[in-house]
């Protein structure tokens, strides 16, 4: 059954991507957003949660499931944002760390 679902929501993001490639590059470019929102919601519904049989099947009786918890996600508060400033941080921690580690090896270097 997570075999279908699996199946079912790939082939709706694939779909979904012919129809934006069809519309051209301006447009690819407008939804990559979209593109990158579902593949994250397929990869969260297929590796991070345990649906239930009944869930399963809810979403397998949906037409366009993806494009229904996508637009569910645009409604809400969303974490993404969140998350994504939470990496930036800590990349630019961990940035700024080496820059820092790097001109005291430097200036060690020239004394």
């Amino acid at each position: 059954m997570e075999d279908k679902l699996q199946e079912k929501l790939e082939q709706e993001l694939k779909d979904f991507k012919q129809e934006v490639k069809e519309m051209g590059v301006d447009i690819a470019v407008d939804k990559a957003y979209e593109l990158t929102v579902k593949q994250e919601i397929i990869d969260g519904l297929l590796y991070d949660t345990n649906l239930s049989k009944k869930e399963i099947n809810a979403i397998l009786s949906c037409k366009k499931p993806l494009q229904k918890m996508y637009e569910d996600w645009l409604t809400q508060d969303g974490n993404l944002r969140a998350d994504l400033n939470f990496s930036i941080d800590k990349s630019v921690n961990s940035l700024t760390s080496a820059y820092i580690k790097k001109v005291k090896n430097t200036i060690e270097n020239t004394r």
